[in-house]
């Protein structure tokens, strides 16, 4: 049976990835998470491939050839980002330019909503031809759609410290965020782990949906002001 999704853990082999530090290798990182999410997507009947499942090097042309021949309608690029300036920070999602966008970007609300900070969902063209993608994981990659996910920034320390210590309910919430999209049911692990996750997804959402918050910063302190006007919002419902 073909796969509806494929799993691309990004670089591998001879190239480490950008979003390498002292802590990981890119390469390494990605594919614990993409690994994570096979065998989750298996447990919940999603049909799921993978570009590779060990450290083995692939040519784009290579990489993108097996997303094309998977028979798959999406694809998942997972990487590490990484900058110049250290400040730079959070989770990015990148869509084709030919895309409307929506998984993308229900990808990186539910990756901010298991506590990575968001930076970006957006769409990038060739400088010079703004009818080509600018990622060959978006250019040669066919009629899939890929998503680039870019779950943080290996030059950043608060990245790096939830990244250690989360990278697996952000892995999560990229599970949870396909199936919703795609029309699959979604159940969390058996072990419970990221129960309060979803339910913190579950109460995000209803917050959102009933003007109490916009749902951004949900990491950062809450001043009384801001308590105020959420539970006026929330009791005058």
């Amino acid at each position: 049976m073909k796969p509806i999704l494929i799993i691309d853990p990004g670089h591998g082999g001879k190239d480490p990835g950008g979003g390498s530090n002292e802590r990981w290798k890119e390469k390494d990182l990605v594919l614990q998470i993409s690994l994570y999410q096979y065998e989750r997507f298996k447990q919940l009947g999603v049909s799921v491939a993978l570009t590779r499942d060990r450290d083995v090097y692939l040519p784009s042309d290579e990489r993108t050839r097996i997303v094309r021949e998977s028979g798959a309608k999406y694809c998942i690029s997972n990487h590490i980002n990484a900058a110049g300036n250290t400040s730079a920070r959070g989770v990015e999602t990148i869509h084709s330019i030919y895309s409307d966008g929506k998984l993308a970007k229900q990808i990186y609300d539910a990756i901010v909503a298991a506590g990575m900070p968001g930076r970006r969902v957006f769409s990038r063209s060739i400088d010079n031809n703004k009818k080509v993608d600018y990622y060959f994981m978006h250019r040669d990659t066919g009629s899939v759609s890929t998503v680039i996910v870019e779950y943080g920034f290996a030059t950043n320390a608060q990245d790096v410290q939830l990244l250690e210590n989360h990278w697996r309910e952000y892995a999560e919430a990229v599970v949870r965020a396909f199936c919703q999209y795609a029309g699959y049911d979604y159940k969390p692990p058996t072990d419970g782990k990221e129960d309060w996750r979803a339910e913190f997804a579950r109460a995000r959402d209803w917050a959102i949906a009933h003007g109490i918050t916009d749902g951004s910063r949900p990491q950062d302190p809450v001043t009384r002001e801001e308590m105020w006007t959420m539970l006026y919002r929330a009791l005058r419902k």
